[in-house]
This record gives structure tokens, sequence and C-alpha cells, in this order.
């Protein structure tokens, strides 16, 4: 009896080990993935096939783009193509045929999307007539705004039909995300000299997907002077530097605070303290605006620094000082 129960385990064993010997493989037992997860447009793509439970190395493996063999040989794993145009679908596929004569077929249906990723200082000051763009500082806003470009078998998608999900150094910012949302605005932190801001964009049917991703640095608020003339008004074309001469008739400077916030230089968070000779003096009104002008006969030279602070934020000011002759 005890033979006899010694002979039926060793024959369950070799029916075990010849099923698992021969087991089937299933579609999941492999994994197809690209790089980037959400190709562009004509942009080069790498896939890769990846398994925890098949030998892929020994396998053969043939690559084929929209039905055409591209590629293939034994332990083929990795392939890179070349993404279709904007709006044109393209089928990507791996067939893989084992060692031991078992067949699987990979698919990937991939429709590419563009997206352009635009910023701007939301509310960092600059002097009338700037040219160039506002930058943020820190404790400052920025404001991001995903531009997409879907186009499916019925023409161009429209941006406020797609889904966006917003993330920020790492991080899902839930409530900026959804339904038509391709802006998003946020505070800097004291503590981050910049921030990390990305996008993943789709369509009613997650079938075209693109992401984005941008860098936002901060930077340190500047201060400027500049002449206002009672008839030309203020010489944006020129800044004052030291060695600057006051006549008998006075002069009016003005001081610009270049990427300060908010914007508004009226605000009760923003002051500006003004010296001359190293002595405070009253705020003039409006604050960024001193009329100077040395008593009768007087000659001589003088400093006059000023300022700057918002008073909301730890590290946001600046300084300047202007040395003048009369």
């Amino acid at each position: 009896m005890h033979r006899k129960y010694i002979i039926l385990v060793l024959i369950l064993a070799f029916v075990s080990f010849g099923f698992f010997a021969h087991a089937q493989i299933q579609n999941t037992d492999i994994v197809l993935s690209i790089s980037p997860q959400y190709p562009n447009s004509n942009q080069n793509v790498d896939a890769t096939l990846s398994s925890h439970s098949i030998d892929l190395d020994k396998a053969n493996i043939t690559w084929s783009v929209n039905d055409q063999q591209i590629s293939g040989g034994i332990g083929k794993k990795n392939f890179s193509f070349k993404m279709s145009a904007l709006g044109e679908t393209l089928n990507l596929s791996a067939s893989i045929d084992t060692i031991d004569g078992q067949s699987l077929q990979k698919t990937l249906v991939i429709t590419p999307a563009d997206v352009d990723m635009l910023w701007e200082a939301y509310d960092a000051y600059t002097p009338p007539f700037y040219k160039g763009k506002a930058l943020a500082p820190s404790q400052g806003s920025f404001k991001v705004v995903a531009i997409p470009s879907f186009i499916n078998k019925n023409g161009k998608v429209n941006l406020n039909n797609l889904s966006y999900i917003w993330n920020k150094d790492g991080n899902i910012q839930s409530n900026s995300s959804g339904w038509g949302k391709s802006s998003f605005i946020f505070k800097n932190s004291y503590l981050d000299k910049g921030n990390t801001v990305e996008v993943e964009i789709s369509d009613i049917s997650g079938n075209t997907n693109t992401s984005g991703r941008i860098e936002l640095n901060t930077v340190n608020p500047k201060i400027l002077f500049y002449e206002n003339d009672p008839t030309l008004g203020v010489k944006w074309e020129n800044t004052l530097s030291d060695g600057y001469t006051v006549d008998s008739k006075g002069k009016t400077l003005v001081v610009e605070p270049y990427f300060f916030s908010p914007k508004d230089l009226g605000s009760s968070i923003l002051t500006f303290d003004w010296f001359l000779n190293g002595d405070k003096i009253s705020t003039p009104d409006p604050k960024n605006i001193l009329s100077i002008k040395p008593e009768a006969g007087q000659t001589g030279s003088a400093t006059i620094k000023v300022d700057i602070n918002n008073t909301a934020t730890l590290f946001q000011e600046a300084i300047k000082q202007l040395n003048v002759n009369f």
C-alpha cells in the first residue's frame, strides 16, 4: 500500500512537471511598453518587451509597424521607430515565438498628439513699455498653460473637451485638474528655487494621449533708477548710474522694482524705505518717485538708497543705491 502511494505521487509529479513545462503563455505574461509613453508626432520612440515568466532572450521576436515587418531576431526585445504625423494612427506589433514553440502577439495602437507648454509670471511687476518678459520672484505666482494639438478622424479636438491632469514637483494637483482645465496657477514656496510642472492630457475616449513638462525657475527682484523729465516724462531708455548730476533746479528720480510681486505698486505689503546719506527719510507719494534739489550754492555729492520689501514674504527684497553729484 505504501509503495502504491509513492508511485502515485511520482506519477502526479511527472504530470505536473509536463503541464508546467508546456503551460500556455498568456497575453499578460509579456509587457509591451514605449518611451516616451505619450509620443509626439514624428518623434523617435523606443519600444521594449519584458517578462518575468518567459525567457525572451531565447525567443524569436518580429517587429512590425502598420502591418509591415521592420525588424526581428532572436532576443530582439528592443525596437526603435519614428512616430507618425499628427492625426495619423500607428499600429505597433511584436510577434513572439518562444523556444518551446508557442506564439503570442503584442500590439499597441498609438495616436500622436503634440502639446506646447507656455508660462508667465502671474503677478510680477514690470514698468510700462517694458519689452521683455516678466519673471517670477521667490514666493511669486506662475501660470502654466498647455496648448495641445489633438487630431482624430473628425478633425481637431476642442481643447475644452480634453482632460488635464496637472502635477507639480511630483504631486498631483487634484483641484486644478479636470476637463477643460488647460491652465494651472500656483505660488512658489520660499523653500523651492524652482518647480517642475507636468501635465497629462487625454481625449474622452482615452485613445489619444500626450504629456508635457516644463522647468520653472525664480529670480531675484532688482531695482533700476530712471529720470522723470518734466517735459518728456520718464526716460525709460536710460538707466541712471553713479555720477549722475543733479543741477540747481533739481531732478525727479523714479525707481522701478522689476519682478516684485504684487505688480500693484500701491499694495500695502510692498514697502519703500528711502535713505539719504544713510539717514532714513519720509517715503514720498507715489512711493517710487523721489524729487531732490540741492540747497542754493551747495556742491558736493550724496548717496540715495532705496530698500523695497514685500512684507508678506521672507526673501522678496532688493536694495539699490545711487551716488549723485550736485
